[in-house]
């Protein structure tokens, strides 16, 4: 503790360098001795107030108060509220400014509601102090309320909270501050204190009528003494309380005067909260920090920030000393919002700024406004009309703040309609950032970048991405801003907060020098929500427990890299050396200053890339979308992050959201079948080169290939997919269109003749990609021929070259109509018509040199290495071994030794192909399905042994005499062959491919659920009506076939009841006596065996064979209701549902069959050019 002497010292020098000095001692001392220092310097007392309840209970929770003189030094009082009310540094300090005198309730019942709805949204948005005088009564009391229902709802949910075993949700400090001065409510609290005792507890009674109170709903009361009773009142002995005159005290209440003990220190604890930089003693003197060798509180834990904290008044109704008030902030360049329509003062200063901005002139002021002010005022305050001074001054006050409202870019009053139906009070935290954001002087210098960031983190904490375009980025253009890391966390890993992305990316942030290895790891661990990465990604695909709190080191290439490999199928997508190089600015390549910039691009598509990845992964589609949005390559990137989703919603547990999931990829799927669509209306050719272009980043996978993987069906039936795969399919050859009167050589035949008997592709095949046929050559005219140019001739000629090509490129699989060349009578009667075009296109096409012809060799090469030609080929030589195999299997006995050999040798050469076409889908990686291929090759290799054991060696060799059975294994083969055209042929035609798709559906989905109908049908009729119609028949495989297959599946076709009809023996028993009726069933069997085999004993009972039928009635029944159920109700309902499904598939079919005829075009792409068995030739070759 200070010694007296020393503390009396300087206590009675009030000279700033005594003021510092000062300061620097309490910044020494400890917790005890600086709140005794308080409590005898300016007679402080503090502790909670308890408010008495309707159930005049005092239970409720306590409220901190300080109680403390008046002319207490500021910077003491911040020091207490760090210390002992906790206190952390506001965002936004929100004064309320508002009258107590002729106080009314609001009648507007929806205004207050949406206001006190606005007042918990800024509330919890950021870190906000709400500053009133602390009355029960108007504005103080209304803001109460909305604390206390913020309160009751934050503890409702903690309280869920924990009783489901979870930790409450971290929320934003709830900040409502009262000033107050004891003289306004001595009567109901009594503050009286014992010079010890410093800390302390206070009732509050109920308030009483006409008396004011202090509102329980704030969390803190600063209550001052307006005569101080601390040794700093030696400082001012004649210090005497401020009183206002009779006549104003009929205009107001005390405690709404301008001169009142609390406003005035309102005004000065305000004035402090919102200086920008701490109060100085001097010029020469530097700042004082006091708590910067605290022991309390050092500078690195200082919660509060030395610049001083961002402030906008509120100013709802009001009365004359609150326009004083208001004219003060004004004076202090503090903004204010301004309710107009809440009446009496907000009322008046609205309607002077309407009247100003509309026509700002010094005679309309003095001659209209200033007297219709004067009028307002005196209907509003009855009690200035015998006070023209006071009037005059505040009317004068009313057109001062009117005229700073305005001033260049800046602008300090923000009026806010509450009876507008498009402003809405639920937007008030908008309303106070917006004039908060308005009202800011350009800064220069290092102080840019600090008052960005703090905007931008009101924006952020706010959410309000418009505001920070509009106030902060548009306001002035010619500024480059600096978005710094930080908030770009804050906006990555906040919620709803994916537009401040899209803000911040279009000032030009750097993404790839953001995001290092290292930050792509910490933007997983901070995140809020990591359920669904859990869930799906560590625990789905990685196997991980899921229980880490954080991410381990080699996560980005040991974890993230798995993952995507997963999902897409693209392998090393993230390496941790290059994100790290291009974060530091390392670019490999090309060091040239061109070379840089493209290594500098290319580094940002890749950041992009990895960024959208974190957002599919973490389940965030809006920041995916808009960073999608942004990338250069947007149709590889949609259909990504649609396989990612797709692929990941198996792994979500709940169904609602696996259908979210899958929700989300088909809106990834219709992002890059919109892209595609503009594209290929835009430029079709520069979409079928994006179609083919591998990219490395996606091991070298063509933008199609990706789409499949995907099973993007809608995207693989675009017109621009299709014409891609026809285009493939066709390879670099045209089958060329020739009329012969009434008939049509269609393109199968044109391709299999040419490729068999090779003159007739002279006539038939043009050697050039479809809907690319060659222009004729450029050739360099004549500069005049007659004095006439004929440059115009070859153009013509390319017109016609570019309509050819356009018009062959239609359709798929030569499905569109191609146009019709003139018939050969047509072509005669135009050629007699006009002889003299024909000459002069003879003459042209001599004149135009032509290029070198592609040779015989090549040009055979190229027809058989087409894709189409490879599938009919195949297809011709296919149905050649289906011939000579019907034959191997029709011939009697033991067969052909010779044609089975062939036949044998052919289906070998056919497995091996497949073996090896299933080999390389395995070795490349391929996306083509690979499991069927596989389960094929396997019934082949199995189908191969048993021909050749049984049927070849079997009956030839050895002598088995197993005809039958070879016979059998035969025709099983046969019918697996003949069945095998259904999908590996008959799929590529247009007609028959969707058509077995639909079948197939109907298998699927509608037959198997008739089998599990009928099966319970057939089962139990079966077995009832057997056991009733054959009563003694013996236990055996017998009896179980005859009641499953002949009486239960067999029935369905058939309508044999000749056993129901006519009983053939006798098959009821026959006792002569009672003994022997009594004991039938122990004499029928062999005593308690129960084996029912004794025929001696069933003779003895007149049954001659056990195997005997029994007609009944009940056999009868059993039959009809069968029949009934199986004959009639399940197969019209199957009929029905087969109706039904090929219906509602007949779209999808079409789009499925074009996704499945990019799988057989691509696997004939791949096959060698000559067909099985003729496929050695090319294994040698």
């Amino acid at each position: 503790m200070f010694p007296s002497t020393t503390q009396e010292t300087l206590i009675e020098d009030d000279s700033p360098m005594a003021h510092a000095g000062l300061l620097r001692s309490i910044s020494a001392l400890g917790t005890n001795d600086f709140n005794e220092f308080i409590a005898n310097q300016y007679g402080g007392c503090w502790g909670t107030l308890k408010f008495e309840d309707t159930l005049s209970d005092y239970s409720n929770d306590a409220r901190s108060f300080f109680y403390v003189d008046d002319n207490i030094d500021l910077h003491v009082l911040r020091q207490f509220m760090i210390n002992e009310w906790q206190l952390q540094s506001a965002n936004i300090v929100i004064p309320v400014l508002s009258g107590v005198t002729n106080n009314k309730p609001f009648k507007n019942q929806k205004m207050t509601e949406t206001l006190r709805s606005g007042i918990k949204n800024a509330a919890n948005a950021s870190e906000v102090w709400f500053i009133t005088n602390g009355i029960d009564a108007g504005v103080p009391q209304l803001i109460g309320t909305a604390f206390r229902e913020e309160i009751a709802l934050r503890r409702a949910d903690d309280a869920w909270a924990i009783q489901m075993g979870r930790p409450p949700k971290k929320r934003k400090t709830l900040i409502l501050i009262g000033i107050v001065c004891d003289d306004e409510i001595k009567d109901i609290i009594d503050l009286k204190t014992t010079k010890d005792k410093f800390k302390m507890e206070v009732k509050v009674p109920a308030r009483k009528r006409d008396q004011l109170s202090l509102n329980s709903d704030h969390t803190h009361f600063i209550i001052i003494r307006e005569t101080p009773i601390g040794l700093s009142s030696t400082n001012n002995p004649g210090r005497k309380s401020v009183l206002v005159d009779s006549g104003e005290k009929q205009l107001e209440k005390l405690t709404d005067s301008a001169e009142s003990a609390t406003n005035k220190f309102r005004d000065k604890f305000e004035d402090f909260l919102h200086q920008e930089t701490l109060q100085q003693s001097t010029n020469d003197q530097p700042s004082i920090d006091i708590l910067s060798t605290s022991p309390l509180i050092s500078r690195k834990s200082n919660p509060w920030s030395e610049d001083g904290f961002p402030m906008v008044c509120t100013l709802v109704r009001g009365t004359p000393g609150t326009i004083e008030l208001l004219y003060q902030k004004i004076q202090q360049e503090v903004p204010a919002v301004i309710l107009k329509g809440t009446g009496s003062a907000a009322d008046i200063i609205a309607f002077a700024y309407e009247e100003i901005s509309a026509k700002n002139d010094k005679e309309y002021e003095d001659s209209y406004l200033k007297v219709e002010l004067s009028r307002r005022l005196l209907d509003e305050y009855p009690a200035l009309k015998d006070n023209n001074v006071k009037r005059n001054e505040i009317r004068d006050h009313i057109i001062a703040i009117v005229k700073k409202a305005d001033q260049g870019k800046r602008k300090f009053l923000t009026f806010v309609d509450v009876n507008s139906t498009t402003a809405s009070l639920n937007d008030f935290h908008k309303f106070i950032l917006s004039a908060l954001l308005q009202s800011q002087k350009t800064v220069t210098g290092n102080k840019v970048n600090v008052q960005l960031k703090r905007n931008l983190l009101l924006t952020l904490d706010w959410n309000l991405p418009d505001l920070a375009l509009s106030e902060i980025f548009q306001r002035d253009d010619d500024m480059k801003h600096s978005i710094q890391a930080d908030l770009f966390d804050k906006a990555v890993l906040g919620k709803k907060l994916e537009p401040f992305v899209d803000l911040f990316l279009d000032r030009e942030f750097a993404l790839h020098r953001y995001l290092k290895s290292d930050k792509l790891v910490a933007l997983f661990n901070q995140a809020k929500d990591r359920e669904f990465l859990t869930t799906t990604s560590l625990e789905g695909i990685l196997g991980l427990s899921g229980d880490e709190d954080e991410m381990p080191k080699d996560f980005v290439e040991h974890g993230l890299n798995i993952i995507v490999k997963r999902l897409t199928g693209i392998s090393h997508f993230f390496s941790k050396h290059e994100m790290d190089c291009n974060a530091m600015g390392i670019y490999f390549g090309d060091k040239t200053d061109k070379g840089v910039q493209r290594q500098r691009i290319r580094a940002e598509k890749k950041a992009l890339r990895h960024l959208i990845i974190y957002a599919v992964l973490m389940n965030r589609p809006q920041l995916a979308k808009i960073l999608w949005k942004r990338s250069s390559e947007p149709i590889p990137l949609a259909l990504i992050c649609c396989m990612m989703f797709k692929k990941l919603a198996p792994y979500c547990h709940e169904s609602y959201q696996r259908l979210l999931i899958e929700k989300q990829a088909k809106e990834f799927s219709d992002c890059a079948v919109g892209v595609l669509d503009k594209a290929f209306n835009e430029d079709n050719m520069r979409t079928f080169e994006m179609l083919d272009e591998k990219h490395p980043d996606w091991n070298h996978m063509a933008t199609v290939e990706l789409a499949y993987n995907a099973e993007n069906k809608e995207f693989m039936a675009h017109a621009a997919c299709q014409k891609w795969v026809t285009r493939q399919f066709y390879g670099e050859i045209t089958p060329r269109e020739l009329s012969w009167g009434l008939f049509k050589c269609p393109d199968y035949l044109k391709i299999i003749c040419s490729a068999i008997l090779i003159f007739p592709m002279w006539f038939w095949i043009n050697f050039s990609p479809i809907g690319q046929a060659p222009a004729p050559p450029q050739r360099k005219p004549p500069d005049t021929q007659d004095g006439k140019s004929i440059s115009t001739q070859p153009e013509k000629s390319l017109d016609e070259g570019k309509k050819l090509s356009e018009f062959v490129g239609e359709g798929s699989v030569r499905r569109a109509s191609v146009r019709e060349r003139p018939s050969i009578f047509r072509r005669l009667r135009s050629s007699i018509r006009n002889p003299f075009k024909k000459k002069q296109k003879s003459e042209l096409n001599l004149s135009i040199p032509k290029e070198k012809p592609m040779s015989h060799w090549e040009e055979i090469r190229v027809l058989w290495t087409a894709p189409i030609t490879k599938f009919y080929t195949n297809f011709v030589a296919y149905i050649a071994f289906l011939s000579f195999f019907t034959l191997a299997v029709m011939w009697p006995t033991c067969g052909n030794l010779l044609l089975d050999c062939f036949v044998w040798f052919w289906t070998a050469s056919i497995a091996f192909e497949n073996t090896r076409v299933a080999y390389e889908k395995y070795c490349s990686q391929s996306s083509l399905p690979l499991q069927r291929a596989v389960l094929e090759v396997i019934v082949q290799t199995i189908f191969l042994s048993l021909y050749l054991s049984v049927r070849i060696i079997g009956l030839w060799n050895f002598g088995t005499c197993q005809v039958l059975t070879a016979k059998a294994i035969l025709g099983i083969g046969l019918i697996y062959y003949y069945y095998r055209i259904l999908f590996i042929f008959l799929p590529i035609s247009p007609k028959l491919g969707p058509m077995m798709i639909r079948l197939r559906c109907m298998i699927m989905d509608d037959f198997f659920t008739f089998l599990q109908l009928f099966v319970i049908f057939m089962i139990s009729s079966g077995v009832a009506i057997t056991a009733v119609l054959y009563p003694h028949y013996p236990l055996g495989i017998d009896l179980f076939t005859k009641a499953f297959v002949f009486r239960g599946l067999m029935a369905l076709f058939s309508s044999e009841m000749s056993d129901l009809k006519n009983q053939h023996q006798p098959c009821s028993i026959n006792a002569t006596s009672q003994t022997e009726t009594e004991y039938a069933c122990l004499r029928l069997s062999h005593g308690l065996s129960f084996k029912y085999d004794n025929l001696h004993a069933y003779n003895k009972y007149g049954i001659s064979s056990p195997r005997c039928n029994q007609t009944s009635w009940i056999a009868w029944f059993l039959l009809i209701q069968y029949f009934f159920l199986a004959k009639r109700f399940l197969t019209s309902l199957l009929t029905a549902m087969f109706g039904l499904t090929g219906a509602r598939v007949q779209s999808q079919s079409e789009q499925i069959w074009m996704y499945n005829r990019y799988e057989i075009v691509m696997e004939y792409a791949k096959r060698p050019r000559l067909p099985p068995p003729f496929v050695v030739i090319s294994y040698i070759g």
